[in-house]
């Protein structure tokens, strides 16, 4: 006897998606169900999906022991049976009805060639009449009349049977397309799982069955809202969810992870280091400039649990775990569903900035620190000032508690304007053993607004990383700027009454020595 085919005792509740972990490129799902138990008792899952991995099938109880887990494939051809049985029967009883029709059809055509008849035989009638001395036109109206009520029932039943026919062939055709659906889910193969329990008579247990599924992902993205007069921003932290498991997720609680299993759980294979050398010809050094991105490993705060506003952030080390705060229903068929998991006020600092070397307008800033509950995922942000959306920008990883920038459009009242003064490469010393490179910038700030604004103006300086090779700002630098030493990045705060016009110098030089090839300087 097939193992699941072992007598089950009623189930109180039936097995339903109750949590779902939606990892980037996988799932953990949790299905529930509540069962008595009296003697041998089982539970049983079905159309558990095949995207499921057979070896990631656990099971435990409440109030019952896990005694064996037992998993086999099969198609839904026993749980169609009925369903096509009573399709069939419809089916066949239309096919009747269509025959039933198609007799009187027949019929049809019987009282048609009867009304001919009759129009025959009072067309001779009235032809004898003719030649008569005393015709009788009375006699000629009743005998056409009879030939016209036979032709007009004729047609009355004519219509009336197309239009039956008509009426049963649109339903034939939509049980048939029903059978034909019926039959290709029937075909469709699916898991079913058996959880064998041992607990005492009359109790009940809840038993939990959790399985992996692939065919799921996540993403993440925002919604920022600008207030200015509350120098805050509304914050909404959305998930778009896809899974084509074919199991729908019907208000299920949703648990989304930043933690990817496959890469988290493998310890990196350790291999031998050995040091070696060999012989090269004399290089001349290359002096280049370098753009550097720093990236850092960020920890998703420190406190073991967090809440936000409509939402639960569980952090997991280098990951976290964001829990929407209410049921969602996500379909199996990789339909795209937008959950908005989160809303956070922040506090805000506008103010406006520019950089002209990399654009030459006046941008909109608000300058906030990640005050919710969670990291903040790379994800697009979507941009709104006032009631007016002002376009979409990417944000990079955010630590809880991290400061950040969001840019909320370009400003035409403010206007900037950089242009070179000076690019030149000279040698230096006595000997010219030093080359120096010297470059000179002037920009133009003016105000076209009806009130005073500060505006942040920022240019690179360059930072050296050799010994031997000096950067120096020179004296017609405009005074007043900070100097960031780490990534020799200068800002001015340039403060302008309305309809004001300023200028800032920015000089400096480097100085290298002569034997290094110079490149992108």
């Amino acid at each position: 006897m097939p193992a699941l085919s072992l007598t089950l005792w009623a189930l109180v509740a039936s097995a339903k998606v109750s949590t779902v972990v939606v990892y980037p490129d996988r799932a953990q799902v949790t299905r529930e169900q509540t069962v008595t138990c009296r003697g041998p008792t089982s539970a049983l899952f079905e159309a558990v999906p095949l995207a499921a991995a057979p070896d990631s099938l656990r099971a435990r109880a409440m109030g019952a022991t896990v005694e064996g887990l037992i998993s086999e494939e099969s198609t839904r051809e026993e749980a169609h049976r009925e369903e096509r049985a009573r399709l069939e029967a419809r089916l066949d009883a239309i096919l009747r009805e269509e025959k039933a029709h198609n007799d009187a059809v027949a019929h049809v055509s019987d009282l048609r060639t009867l009304a001919n008849g009759y129009t025959d035989v009072a067309v001779d009638r009235i032809t004898r009449a003719l030649t008569a001395s005393k015709p009788d036109p009375r006699a000629w109206a009743a005998a056409l009349d009879s030939a016209l009520a036979v032709r007009q029932r004729a047609m009355t039943e004519d219509l009336e049977a197309s239009a039956r026919l008509r009426a049963l062939e649109k339903r034939r055709s939509q049980v048939e397309v029903e059978l034909e659906t019926l039959r290709l889910d029937a075909e469709r193969k699916e898991r079913r799982v058996e959880v064998r329990l041992s607990c005492p008579e009359g109790t009940r247990a809840r038993v939990e069955l959790t399985y992996l599924v692939g065919q799921v992902s996540w993403t993440p993205s925002y919604e920022a809202r600008a207030n200015e007069s509350t120098r805050t921003m509304e914050l909404t932290t959305l998930a778009t969810v896809r899974q084509a498991t074919g199991e729908d997720w019907t208000e299920a609680k949703l648990v989304l992870s930043t933690a990817q299993p496959q890469r988290d759980a493998t310890l990196p294979a350790i291999r031998p280091l050995t040091v070696f050398a060999e012989e090269r010809a004399k290089e001349r050094r290359v002096l280049v400039r370098r753009d550097e991105q720093p990236q850092h490993a960020h920890a998703g705060g420190t406190d073991t649990t967090a809440r936000s506003k409509g939402l639960e952030s569980v952090p997991q080390g280098l990951s976290v775990q964001l829990v929407a705060p209410t049921p969602v229903s996500i379909p199996g068929d990789d339909s795209a569903v937008r959950v908005q998991v989160a809303q956070t006020r922040l506090k805000a600092a506008f103010h406006w900035r520019t950089i002209p070397k990399l654009s030459p307008v006046v941008f909109r800033v608000a300058r906030l620190n990640n005050a919710a509950a969670f990291p903040l995922l790379p994800g697009d942000v979507d941009l709104y000032r006032g009631t007016g959306f002002i376009g979409r920008q990417p944000l990079e990883h955010v630590a809880q508690g991290a400061p950040f920038e969001l840019t909320f459009g370009v400003e035409e009242g403010l206007r900037v304007e950089r242009r070179v003064v000076e690019e030149l490469q000279r040698p230096k010393g006595l000997f010219k053993d030093t080359q120096r490179f010297r470059y000179a910038y002037q920009f133009t700030v003016n105000n076209l607004r009806a009130h005073p604004e500060e505006v942040e103006l920022s240019e690179h300086f360059p930072v050296s990383e050799l010994e031997d090779v000096k950067v120096e700002l020179e004296p017609e630098t405009t005074a007043g700027y900070t100097l960031q030493s780490n990534d020799g990045i200068a800002t001015w705060k340039v403060k302008l009454a309305p309809g004001e016009k300023r200028t800032v110098d920015f000089a400096f030089h480097v100085d290298a020595p002569s034997h290094y090839e110079t490149k992108g300087l």
